[in-house]
């Protein structure tokens, strides 16, 4: 366990890596309020090729990156994430953008730590979907905020889902082997016969 001020290298060429190498630090970015849930995603957007200050967003909320979605998916030419518009399409390792609402004005953001449709099936009438972020739970900062955990986030409040392209890479198709009908064992005696 520990707290990182600014941004770090941080293993990330799968989900697991991620998960396993930011579970239970803390990241403070921007020096401000401590371990924010934004503060997790701006270290993401850094480590995968973004300049400082993504993903972008407004008055200090998250929801607003979902907002300003169109600027947060590629940089420099490269696209970066597919955007995901339907929580049943979720898969582990996206980045959801939770709205606000009375209690929390911010809004939230986290990865998904399961497949939305194994974990619905399996839990058909809870609304805390379980997600990888910090403060929500988890150990608390001094300065505010928490470091990184996996809770349960309010499914009702979705807005939408960034999905890392290098996670998601369709696999290749294999060619299949396809075994002969032909009776080379019949075949082979007829040749024998001849001679």
């Amino acid at each position: 366990m520990a707290k990182y001020i600014g941004y770090v290298d941080v293993p990330h060429g799968t989900y697991d890596e991620w998960r396993n190498s930011t579970l239970n630090n803390g990241y403070d970015i921007d020096g401000s309020y401590g371990c924010q849930c934004w503060d997790f995603a701006s270290l993401f957007w850094r480590n995968v090729g973004f300049p400082a200050g993504y993903p972008h967003i407004t008055s200090s909320s998250a929801y607003t990156m979902w907002e300003l979605r169109d600027q947060n998916i590629s940089y420099g030419g490269t696209l970066f994430f597919d955007l995901v518009y339907s929580l049943a399409e979720v898969k582990r390792g996206d980045i959801i953008v939770y709205n606000q609402f009375s209690i929390n004005p911010y809004g939230h953001v986290g990865f998904a730590d399961e497949d939305y449709d194994t974990w619905h099936n399996n839990n058909p009438s809870s609304y805390e979907f379980p997600i990888l972020s910090e403060n929500n739970g988890g150990t608390p900062d001094p300065a505010g905020g928490a470091y990184v955990n996996v809770h349960g986030y309010d499914t009702r409040l979705f807005l939408g889902a960034f999905r890392f392209r290098d996670w998601n890479v369709e696999p290749t198709p294999t060619e299949e082997i396809v075994k002969s009908k032909f009776p080379w064992v019949l075949y082979a005696n007829k040749i024998r016969n001849r001679y």
